[in-house]
């Protein structure tokens, strides 16, 4: 990495990039087009970006990245009010869809992490090819050159940037999450699209045009939580490895075992028959007192049960029993249940239930398997949104109200 110039004339030269402003440029959707203009899987670990992310990839994990171009790459921010990470990634592509300039089939929407702020994810699009053609390459975890730096602290709820140039190419990191990497000359121009966001500057000096608030020759260490990131998911997760030969092993340690667990078996077998005698001589001793010349039969538990006190059960409340029941029909579901709202009321004993899903299809399998599970379900009016379906169930046990 370069030490950072003086500013002035002989070291720098004002680049001025369409004074006029005419261009549009969202910052947000920065990268999104490149992302599906080229579908060839380019990698170059010789950029400062990916020998960063290697290292620091290489100290704590152990392992050799492959790395995508962030100009392969687009980071895009969004809020998804869902617990669990399936149910995260199955609602991404509808949270993205209309920020996408590409058909939803042609791309590959991978979850990176949670953000900082509440319910809010962060997500990477890559086209299909360009995945597909990085998955070929080796099974090493796949991630985006933007996470060679980390995503900087907003200053008073405003976006701050940090830029790394490197050549002829620069790397930004938004401090929401988000992050692009574009040629340096059009930099001064997103910039100021970007409404001048205040800027942490590393690696070679930026035009003058740009004013950084702070510089430092030397980038950050990439952070934790993006090098925990791996862009295969989905379609293109690892695949199951052959397991045939420890199949083999354990076929045969699994034997063994049934060997030695066949004698304590038998040993167990004699023990309980000689305790099953004496207890059926026993019976037949105490019968012989009260009704003399019945026989006791083999299962002598019923004759010795009529004998015992009879114990009153204590009385209590059927909550519990009532919910491990439909907690247990609910557990075939495909997706996952949430409970936002839960009330219970006794004579009869009935649970009203808030529940959200994903979709309103899992409402209807949730309905039929409490139904299977003897349970009488009545149902209140649906509401389904981007962020998935609720619905009130009133259960009861034994059938409908």
């Amino acid at each position: 990495m370069k030490n950072r110039p003086s500013h002035n004339d002989e070291t720098l030269q004002k680049v001025h990039i369409n004074e006029q402003q005419t261009a549009e440029i969202d910052p947000d959707r920065v990268g999104s087009k490149d992302v599906f203009q080229s579908s060839r899987f380019s990698p170059d670990h010789r950029s400062d970006f990916a020998i960063s992310l290697c290292d620091a990839l290489a100290e704590s994990l152990q392992v050799s990245p492959l790395i995508l171009p962030g100009e392969q790459v687009s980071l895009m921010a969004t809020v998804l009010p869902l617990r669990g990470i399936r149910a995260k990634r199955a609602a991404l592509p509808f949270a993205l869809e209309d920020r996408i300039s590409a058909p939803l089939e042609d791309i590959h929407i991978a979850f990176c992490r949670a953000l900082d702020k509440p319910d809010q994810v962060l997500a990477a699009v890559v086209d299909r090819n360009v995945m597909q053609a990085a998955v070929n390459a080796g099974d090493s975890p796949v991630l985006p050159e933007i996470f060679a730096l980390p995503t900087p602290v907003s200053v008073d709820q405003t976006l701050v940037w940090a830029i790394w140039l490197s050549g002829s190419r620069a790397l930004v990191r938004v401090s929401d999450g988000t992050g692009f990497v574009v040629d340096a000359a059009m930099l001064p121009l997103i910039w100021q699209q970007a409404v001048k966001p205040q800027i942490k500057s590393y690696g070679d000096a930026l035009p003058d045009i740009i004013v950084a608030s702070s510089y430092d020759p030397t980038p950050p260490k990439p952070d934790a939580k993006d090098l925990s990131v791996d862009l295969r998911q989905g379609a293109f997760a690892h695949k199951a490895a052959d397991w045939s030969r420890y199949l083999k092993r354990a076929a045969i340690i699994v034997g063994v075992g049934l060997i030695g667990h066949l004698g304590i078996m038998i040993a167990d077998t004699v023990a309980l028959t000689r305790i099953a005698d004496r207890e059926h001589a026993a019976a037949q001793a105490a019968i012989d007192t009260l009704l003399p010349g019945l026989i006791v039969t083999p299962d002598v538990q019923p004759i010795l049960r009529r004998f015992s006190p009879v114990a009153s059960p204590p009385k209590g409340s059927a909550f519990l029993p009532i919910l491990g029941d439909m907690s247990a029909a609910l557990l075939e579901a495909d997706s996952q249940i949430t409970f936002r709202r839960l009330t219970f009321a006794d004579n009869p004993a009935r649970l009203t239930i808030l529940v959200e899903v994903p979709g309103l299809d899992d409402l209807q399998q949730a309905e039929r398997l409490l139904r299977a599970g003897g349970f009488g379900v009545t149902s209140g009016a649906a509401t389904a949104s981007a962020g998935g379906a609720e619905a009130e169930f009133v259960v009861t046990k034994g059938g409908p109200e």
